[in-house]
């Protein structure tokens, strides 16, 4: 028995040090996207570590377009902080103001003197926001001359696998994947669920791609140059840190032990390598310190960890939204199939379709915790094609609130848009997901007709 699985055995050592010295390194997307979110110091660090290693890195076609997609995503994100802390600062300038306004201590305290408070206050945002608009200079705009974009483009030039040959060649492999994800086999299958609220595909030389079948596509192109080139050593960095790229065991804790088995089976037995070795960003940078005297600082060690923790909280709240949303789908799914002959999910807008004798109802279902207002009105504005389409007697857009305050702040809100040309059959429905230990049940707090609303 012994050797048959050594792809289980995470207690095998490698020998590292020649494995440093061969191997092709393997980047990620995310892994370059990141070259964003750093500071210019931990950025410079990470890109000498890149020339040291010279003409031993290689990317897959699909981490090159998505890199380029996204890009400018990120620049825009990191764009908007500069705004979001303005308005963080405006609004605790406000509330001191108010706060200290509503105590009347010159009224009720004759010897609380708040004034140096406010001064000193006030002096210290003016002198923040001052060197904030010098940042901000330096910020990379979007439309402008992008050096992150051209330094990896000269690092990995001639260093891109192929694309995709053919519209045929990819949706072959959109099968194959869609298979896999069904069954679990990573990588990639927690992105299942990326085409469920927003368009997944685009469109890239004449092709269309499937963004969820991203990780998959990346896998794929691994595999078929290390088996094309002959490569023997791999060396992947990936920022994702879910479990469908590691093996990850609850021990007082999740403990990341290494890459999932099957990656391990897939990369022996398809890309005929002898060592695949997987990193996050902070462990290849220390190893890099070791095999390449690459003189990482402690400091970039640490921004990079605290980079790559809030890319791993962001990841697993929206993992978890969506889990959310389903559970809640199905919840409200119950309470209807408790109205009506028959319900079922729908695989459009709406969400559930509902039958009674010759009537058929639709309920939408949005989660509605923070009064997103441009969320209601674009599902609003998608009502009136959807009853026609559906020949729907009444459609319901249900809007899961955490109380009854909610409910009525949000009736409040709507007062203020005109509802004219709505239909007579649009209710919104307002309710909130209670759970027991016999499980979640949806509880229904009112009810009003659209046009009713601003009466």
């Amino acid at each position: 028995m012994k050797g048959l699985f050594p792809q289980y055995d995470y207690s095998t050592p490698a020998d590292y040090e020649e494995t440093w010295k061969t191997a092709l390194f393997v980047f990620d997307t995310n892994v370059l996207l990141n070259l964003y979110r750093y500071q210019e110091r931990t950025r410079e660090e990470l890109f000498e570590t890149f020339n040291k290693l010279a003409d031993r890195v290689w990317i897959p076609h699909h981490v090159a377009l998505e890199f380029q997609r996204n890009r400018l995503t990120v620049i825009a994100a990191q764009g908007k902080r500069f705004s979001e802390i303005r308005k963080v600062i405006d609004k605790t300038k406000l509330e001191l103001t108010n706060g200290i306004k509503h105590l009347q201590l010159t009224k009720r305290h004759t010897l609380i003197d708040p004034e140096p408070l406010t001064t000193g206050f006030d002096k210290l945002t003016a002198d923040f926001l001052s060197e904030l608009d010098k940042l901000q200079e330096n910020q990379q705009a979007l439309n402008a001359q992008d050096p992150v974009k051209d330094r990896v483009e000269q690092i990995f030039d001639g260093r891109v696998g192929i694309a995709s040959s053919s519209q045929e060649d990819v949706d072959k492999k959109n099968k194959i994947a869609e298979a896999r994800y069904k069954a679990k086999i990573p990588p990639g299958y927690m992105d299942d669920g990326k085409d469920k609220d927003e368009p997944d595909d685009f469109y890239h030389h004449g092709i269309m791609y499937k963004r969820k079948y991203g990780d998959y596509f990346v896998w794929r192109q691994i595999l078929e140059y290390a088996e094309s080139s002959q490569q023997k050593k791999i060396i992947f960095i990936t920022d994702d840190a879910k479990e469908d790229w590691w093996k990850i065991i609850d021990l007082d804790g999740p403990k990341t032990l290494g890459p999932r088995a099957e990656l391990i089976d897939e990369a022996t037995n398809v890309g005929k390598l002898d060592t695949f070795l997987m990193y996050k960003p902070e462990s290849f940078l220390k190893f890099a310190n070791e095999f390449l005297a690459a003189k990482i600082s402690n400091e970039t060690l640490k921004e990079v960890h605290e980079v790559s923790k809030d890319n791993k909280k962001f990841a697993f709240y929206n993992l978890n939204h969506k889990i959310e949303a389903t559970l809640i789908d199905t919840t409200v799914l119950n309470w209807v199939r408790s109205k009506h002959q028959n319900a079922t999910i729908n695989s459009g807008y709406p969400d559930i379709l509902a039958t009674d004798e010759s009537a058929i109802i639709g309920y939408e279902v949005e989660l509605f915790k923070s009064q997103n207002i441009s969320k209601l009105l674009s599902a609003i504005d998608k009502a009136i094609p959807s009853i026609e389409m559906y020949n729907l007697t009444a459609l319901n857009i249900v809007l899961i609130v955490d109380n009854y305050y909610d409910a009525d702040k949000t009736l409040q809100i709507l007062k203020k848009f005109p509802s004219t040309s709505t239909p007579d059959n649009l209710n919104i429905i307002f309710g909130q997901i209670t759970s027991s230990d016999e499980g979640s049940s949806f509880e229904q707090l009112h009810e009003i007709r659209y046009k009713d609303i601003d009466m």
